[in-house]
């Protein structure tokens, strides 16, 4: 990363940063809202509503890069992966209180580094391993997997990790060619059509205020997904994964704020190893571009 870079890739760290804080509150109230509604109803909701605020912001511009670079085929692969990952994510939620189930699921920043390197062709050095095997080390600490309990939500954890690692890869090549608007818009749509299929065979249907959360849940997400797509075209895949843990410390707030659940102290133990590694991996990364040689020198 050269000095000229270093701009970018730290509004693409604070951009990604800003859209974990929304997808975290997205989690909490997808949690309260699966407690009595099947998940693809809920999916459906959200996602109608961020299809339509995408259909208002893109241009033709957008639609023909889709067509022109084929890229069809890959948000329609990110999309399937995507709906993997929140099925996934959101059944081990009805089980798991908010902080497990994100500490669970913070395998995927090591996935993502892991994959970077073969997949972008993203150079990967030793500082960034380092501080991603040491923020899982946090994971590992908070998750405490000796301690007991049921092991069916802790794999759909784990499963949605992996799916979400592969849909963060994907984004940043697609980034390349393809709008944000477009890449929020496509998704949408995909979800919404698989889980609209569903539809005429879930009974339940929201109360007044359950289709509030909905149609709230759409806008928040549609903020975190326009959020952590400029970041991730900005930033490099394996720079943002460690910062990715600050989810963690999002995840006991509001789980406390909304569900009053508490974390253990192993939990609030390893989200100090998370956060603080994340805080390094990025003095890491400012220090290596201040000090990398300049074009001509």
């Amino acid at each position: 990363m050269t000095s000229a870079a270093l701009p970018r890739s730290l509004s693409g760290a604070l951009l990604a940063l800003a859209g974990w804080a929304a997808f975290s509150l997205q989690d909490a109230l997808v949690k309260l809202l699966v407690q009595r509604l099947p998940v693809p109803e809920v999916l459906f909701g959200r996602s109608a509503v961020i299809a339509l605020l995408a259909s208002f912001v893109i241009t033709r511009k957008d639609l023909r890069a889709v067509a022109e670079r084929g890229a069809a085929g890959a948000i329609a692969l990110r999309a399937a992966l995507i709906l993997l990952a929140w099925v996934a994510y959101y059944t081990a939620s009805r089980e798991l209180q908010l902080a497990d189930l994100v500490t669970y699921y913070f395998a995927a920043p090591l996935f993502v580094v892991a994959m970077s390197a073969p997949i972008l062709k993203e150079h990967v050095g030793p500082a960034r391993w380092l501080a991603t095997l040491i923020g899982f080390s946090g994971v590992v600490v908070a998750a405490d997997p000796g301690g007991g309990g049921r092991l069916w939500p802790v794999g759909f954890a784990l499963l949605a990790a992996a799916a979400w690692a592969l849909t963060t890869v994907l984004a940043r090549n697609l980034s390349r060619g393809v709008s944000t608007p477009a890449m929020m818009l496509f998704g949408a749509i995909g979800f919404v059509f698989v889980c609209g299929a569903a539809m005429p065979w879930i009974g339940l249907r929201p109360t007044a205020p359950e289709a509030g959360l909905i149609v709230a849940l759409g806008f928040v997400g549609a903020l975190g997904q326009y959020l952590w797509f400029e970041g991730v075209r900005r930033a490099q895949a394996s720079l943002l994964a460690p910062l990715e843990y600050s989810l963690l410390a999002y995840a006991i707030f509001w789980g406390y704020l909304v569900f009053g659940d508490w974390p253990s102290l192993r939990t609030l133990a390893g989200a100090a190893i998370i956060l603080v590694t994340g805080l390094v991996s990025m003095g890491f990364e400012i220090r290596r571009a201040r000090i990398a040689p300049r074009p001509g020198v």
